[in-house]
C-alpha cells in the first residue's frame, strides 16, 4: 500500500479526518503543518504568519515532504494548504502515492471560523468603516482560489460538506478501495 496525501484549503478536514482515518486503519499519521511548527519552534497562528512572511515555511515544506517520501510503508499525510501549490512539493507528492483533494464548501469553512476569536483584526476602509477579519478566514478565501491546482494534482476528490463522521466514512471508503 502507498501513502495517502490529503490536500485542500484550510479548514477542509485534512488534519481531523487524516488523524481519524489513520487511527481507523492503524497507519502512521503525519501533519506537515504540525511538523513545520515543531521544527521551527513556532506556536499559534501569529507565529505561523511570521514563518510565511520570513520564508521559513517555503524552505521547510520541501524538506519535510522529501523526508516523508523516504519513509518505508504506508501512511496518511495531511499537508498544509500551501504545500500542494509549491511545485517542488507537488513533484515529490506525485511520487509518494495517492493524492486526495478534500473539498469543503468555503461558506461552511467560513461559518465555522466566524466565532473563532483567534487572529482577529479590524481594518478600516477609506470611509472610516470598520471590518473585522480573521487571518484564517482570509487564508481560506485565498486558497479557495486555487481549487483548480488542487484538482490537477489530485488522484481522487472527496466532497466533505457533511458531518465529521460522514467525512470519515467517505474517506475510509476511498482509502480501502485504493489499498
Amino acid at each position: 500500500m502507498n501513502k495517502f496525501l490529503l490536500i485542500g484549503i484550510p479548514g477542509c478536514g485534512k488534519s481531523t479526518l487524516g488523524q481519524r482515518v489513520a487511527d481507523a486503519l492503524q497507519l502512521p499519521f503525519f501533519d506537515t503543518d504540525t511538523m513545520t511548527c515543531e521544527r521551527l519552534k513556532m506556536k499559534g497562528p501569529t507565529n505561523w504568519f511570521h514563518m510565511v512572511f520570513r520564508g521559513w515555511l517555503m524552505a521547510e515544506q520541501p524538506k519535510i515532504m522529501a523526508e516523508l517520501a523516504g519513509l518505508n510503508g504506508p501512511a496518511v499525510i495531511a499537508t498544509g494548504a500551501e504545500t500542494a501549490l509549491m511545485p517542488e512539493c507537488a513533484a515529490i507528492m506525485k511520487t509518494m502515492g495517492t493524492i486526495i483533494h478534500i473539498r469543503r464548501n468555503v461558506e461552511i469553512v467560513l461559518a465555522a471560523l466566524k466565532n473563532n476569536d483567534k487572529g482577529k483584526f479590524v481594518l478600516q476602509d477609506e470611509n472610516g468603516n470598520d471590518t473585522e477579519i480573521t487571518m484564517e478566514a482570509e487564508a481560506v478565501k485565498l486558497y479557495a482560489q486555487e481549487y483548480s491546482q488542487y484538482e490537477a494534482l489530485a488522484n481522487l476528490t472527496l466532497e466533505n460538506n457533511g458531518t465529521e463522521d460522514e467525512g470519515l466514512e467517505q474517506l475510509l471508503n476511498l482509502l480501502t478501495r485504493e489499498k
